[in-house]
């Protein structure tokens, strides 16, 4: 009987984001920042990145709730659940959020072996109405998720760094 594999988060996050993205795509006429495109075979093509639709942005405000950090400001990732970001590296960049359900959360910057970088983590607070920032987010190339360490399986969203 050939052996179960299980899926690592990394990979779970992959399939499951892949698939929502698919279905926020299908719903949208018009591509934001937060939003892909389908390629000819109907694939989610997240290779293409329109950085001038990320120029001059400079601060994320989400609401974080158990379920997702769903986007607020920039109007390219309103209403989108943990959104794909584009930072350009050496740029700095603000973290705000909005606790929405009364939870404990916090926002940290996490490299591909899911540590957090260069200290850019929040104490976790549970007010809900409560506001948090993570100001002066130096953005480098180590950076591949925003997450909330309370609940990294649900509260985590994709960094893309552009090199200069």
């Amino acid at each position: 009987m050939p052996q179960k594999k299980s899926l690592d988060r990394r990979t779970y996050l992959k399939y499951t984001g892949a698939a929502s993205l698919t279905a926020l795509v299908a719903g949208c006429a018009d591509e934001g920042p937060g939003e892909a495109e389908d390629d000819e075979d109907g694939e989610v093509d997240e290779e293409e990145v329109d950085e001038e639709a990320w120029e001059g942005i400079d601060e994320f405000y989400f609401e974080g709730r158990i379920a997702a950090w769903t986007g607020i400001e920039p109007e390219g990732i309103a209403g989108v659940d943990n959104p794909r970001l584009v930072l350009f590296e050496g740029e700095e960049y603000d973290f705000r959020w909005i606790n929405e359900d009364g939870a404990v959360h916090n926002i940290a910057m996490h490299d591909e072996n899911e540590d957090v970088v260069d200290d850019y983590a929040t104490e976790g607070m549970g007010d809900e109405g409560e506001e948090q920032t993570l100001e002066s987010v130096v953005a480098s190339e180590e950076m591949v998720t925003y997450i909330c360490e309370y609940h990294p399986t649900t509260q985590v969203g994709d960094l893309e760094v552009i090199t200069n």
